[in-house]
């Protein structure tokens, strides 16, 4: 099936990021004891967190996660469903790399003993500069494989790895858990990752996570039919620009149309600090793409010079695009 926005589905991504412990080699990695020893219990990031430790603790931490790391290494088998995930990806040419906080000689040992052959680019804590929850970590990862972050998927097992796209701009996909507390950062979860596989054999329709809130309110038809408008933005918004922008884009439109000659004044800025102070003096249409692009990836901003004269208080988008619709 042919799935056209803004519908969605992880099987057309043009790029995939892998988590590797539980989406490719389950270890059965167990961080209890370690967090007991140097954090007395606490959720903390073992490895970021480690600061707060004396340099003595710092490198007894890092001996302990790579021994324990190497120890669950030995004993790894496949994630059932991870080698059709890996074959999908390989009969397709979809770009895809591994980002891990793992050491680089657990992966490569992990993927002997299951008989893998890692991605090349491979992310590990051992040559990454930030590591996920951080999206850098994601962000350093598709430009790697040359896809944009709107156009990449990110599948994991884990609080961390759902963080880091969301936060990336990047689609979400859970897998080998079943966390309700996890869902509001997915865009879409599997049990198994070969439920994902039987759903990449026959993907339906998935409504993308930035329009849960309107589907649920209003339908699918809202979102076929608001889709199919282009908004013109105008001269003046209100309350501001980033909020304009949000709650048009939050409706579903499919564009919005921005004067090529206009340009993001300091006046501009100051009533829309919430904007980055490098806004300032660029094309009004790339401040407002830049804006959009990791919270709403299906919105387009053109400069054509089309589009509905839209109102300028925000509040009064969805009566309005509710008449072009019905």
């Amino acid at each position: 099936m042919e799935i056209k926005q803004p519908f969605w589905h992880p099987s057309a991504a043009s790029g995939v990021l892998l988590d590797w412990d539980g989406v490719i080699a389950e270890t059965k990695l167990d961080f209890s004891d370690v967090r007991e020893r140097y954090y007395g219990g606490r959720r903390a990031l073992l490895i970021e967190d480690a600061v707060e430790l004396s340099e003595e603790d710092r490198k007894s931490l890092m001996k302990d996660l790579r021994s324990l790391e190497m120890e669950a290494a030995e004993k790894a088998e496949p994630v059932p469903g991870a080698i059709d995930l890996i074959d999908f990806l390989n009969s397709r040419k979809i770009p895809f790399c591994v980002v891990s906080r793992n050491c680089a000689d657990s992966i490569k040992l992990a993927a002997q003993v299951i008989g893998v052959e890692i991605p090349d680019p491979t992310w590990h804590r051992d040559n990454s500069v930030w590591l996920k929850p951080d999206p850098r970590a994601l962000l350093s990862a598709a430009a790697s494989i040359n896809v944009a972050p709107c156009d990449c998927v990110f599948i994991g097992d884990f609080l961390y790895d759902l963080q880091a796209a969301r936060r990336a701009g990047i689609r979400a996909v859970l897998v080998q858990r079943t966390s309700p507390e996890w869902e509001e950062w997915a865009d879409v979860s599997y049990p198994t990752v070969c439920d994902l596989m039987s759903d990449f054999n026959d993907p339906q329709p998935i409504v993308p996570w930035e329009y849960r809130e309107i589907f649920a309110k209003r339908g699918e038809r809202w979102l076929r039919g608001a889709y199919g408008l282009t908004l013109a933005l105008p001269d003046a918004t209100s309350p501001t620009l980033d909020c304009w922008l949000a709650r048009a884009a939050a409706l579903c439109i499919k564009a919005i149309s921005v004067p090529a000659d206009a340009h993001f004044s300091p006046s501009d800025w100051k009533n829309n600090p919430s904007l980055d102070l490098s806004s300032m003096g660029r094309p009004l249409a790339d401040v407002a793409r830049d804006f959009l692009a990791p919270r709403f990836p299906m919105v387009r901003v053109t400069s054509d010079g089309d589009g509905l004269k839209a109102p300028r208080n925000s509040l009064d988008l969805m009566r309005f695009i509710e008449r072009k619709i019905f």
